[in-house]
Formats: C-alpha cells, structure tokens, sequence
C-alpha cells in the first residue's frame, strides 16, 4: 500500500479484510514448504499472514497502514504465533536485505497502484525474493463478477468502489486476467494461473452480512465521493436501494472473482 492508498483508506476496508484468511490464501498453499520464509505485502489486519505462518517456517507482514498494522499485532498477541510477525513498511521500499525471503505474497493490492508505483513494487519484491523464490497474486477483475438479480443499482455500487481508486485506465478493471502476463514483463516466468469467487451469498446469514457491509461501506465513502465530486446522490441512493432489494431476494447471488497467479523468479 502507498502513501497514495494510504490517504484513500478507510475503516471499512478494514474491517472487510479482518474477515478473510484461509480462502484468500488456498491457491498458494500447495506450493508453500516449512522451511520458507515468507513475506505478505500489503498485508493489512494480518488474517492472512497468519494462515500461510502455519504452513511456513517464517511469515512476515508489512502494510504502510499503522491502523492495519496495530490490528496485526494484537492478532499475533491474541494467537501466540510464534513465527509471525509484522511491520509498519513501504513496499516500493522494503527495509529487508536481497534475496531475504522464498515467498512473497499479494493479495488486493498490485491492482489499485499507477504504473509507477506497481513496476517499483514489484521490482522491490524481485530484490528480496531468492533465485527460484516464489511470487504469488490474488487480485481483483471486475469483469468476472457474478450477480443475481443484476439490479442496475448493484453494478452503481461496484463502480463506486472503483471511482474510489480512481483508475485512470479501462484496464484496471481486468488487472485479475492479466497478472501472469505483467508478473512476465517484470522478470518473473508464471508457473501456474486460476481463479476463484468470494462467495458473498452462501446462506442467509451471509447474505444478511453482506447487505450490512454494502450499508457500512456506502456510507461511510459515499460522502466522500460526493464531495470529490466522483459520484452523486442519485447514485449512492441507487446503490442502497438495489442492496436493500438484494437482500431480500430469496435467491440472491454476489460471487465475486478473484484471479490468482504463481510465478517464479528465474534463477541464475
């Protein structure tokens, strides 16, 4: 995360975060070996940090979110993982020496950042990751998202979001599709590509979830966004509205995709 992101964040990206780990972090599992050390960049709350720990012999968390960061902590307080740790860092400017780590790990970050901003990431997890160390990317692609009923005012809802990162490039939007093809032009060669679904309608009690999160996270950017002048009131009220009928649609459907990559850094 950026300074740039940094100032666009907001607590009710945390929260969301705070409730994903093991099906964020399923697609790389296979690949992790006990005696590796790893590092989560972007690592947010640390939910995820802390599920690939178990399957690591090290895993380190870094976020330039201090907010994010004090939540990591108290998870590493309150679950006694002895192998993890986190720290307040810039992933274009990680504090770790050369080749310090056999896993590097992305998950929701690589698509909100600028050229700039992604080709130094990348290049920084490179430097730190070993010969033949692997780099894995979960990442957005909004293209793929599912929805029953497609309500005009959900797909509002979701172009709030993207407004919100203000992505100056259509291709932003399908960054999930394209992640073995930008992880190769950056020197890395993809050994394995997928995708999956977050699932945001399994049950009833889910779907209750998910409407309250629409509602908490609308809310809470909405006037944001308004007052940037990106979107309206018109909008934000549309976008509540579908939610509110959403939830109450007996067969209800929100999968959101997910795109996943593997790739490895060429060895000399």
């Amino acid at each position: 995360m950026t300074e740039t992101t940094k100032a666009r964040y907001d607590g009710s990206i945390l929260s969301f975060q705070q409730k994903r780990g093991q099906e964020s972090s399923a697609f790389f599992l296979p690949f992790l070996k006990p005696d590796m050390r790893l590092l989560d960049i972007g690592c947010g709350p640390g939910n995820i940090t802390a599920t690939l720990a178990v399957h690591v012999g090290a895993a380190v968390g870094i976020d330039i979110q201090p907010r994010s960061i004090a939540a990591a902590n108290e998870l590493v307080e309150r679950t006694r993982i002895g192998n993890l740790s986190f720290r307040e860092a810039d992933m274009t400017a990680l504090p770790f020496d050369d080749e310090a780590f056999d896993a590097v790990f992305f998950h929701a970050v690589l698509y909100h950042q600028d050229h700039p901003t992604l080709a130094g990431t990348l290049a920084e997890a490179k430097r730190v990751l070993r010969p033949g160390g692997l780099i894995a990317t979960r990442d957005a692609d909004v293209g793929g998202n599912i929805l029953h009923p497609d309500l005009p005012g959900l797909r509002i809802a979701l172009d709030l979001w993207q407004r919100w990162y203000e992505h100056g490039e259509p291709d932003a939007l399908h960054f999930g599709r394209r992640q073995g093809a930008i992880l190769r032009a950056h020197g890395f060669v993809p050994v394995w590509t997928g995708a999956s679904f977050v699932n945001h309608s399994a049950d009833a009690e889910t779907r209750e979830e998910t409407v309250r999160d629409a509602f908490r996270s609308l809310s809470s950017l909405g006037p944001k966004l308004i007052e940037r002048g990106l979107a309206t009131q018109v909008e934000l009220d549309a976008a509540l509205l579908s939610w509110e009928a959403w939830g109450r649609e007996l067969n209800a459907v929100y999968l959101r995709c997910r795109c996943e990559c593997v790739a490895r850094k060429p060895a000399p």
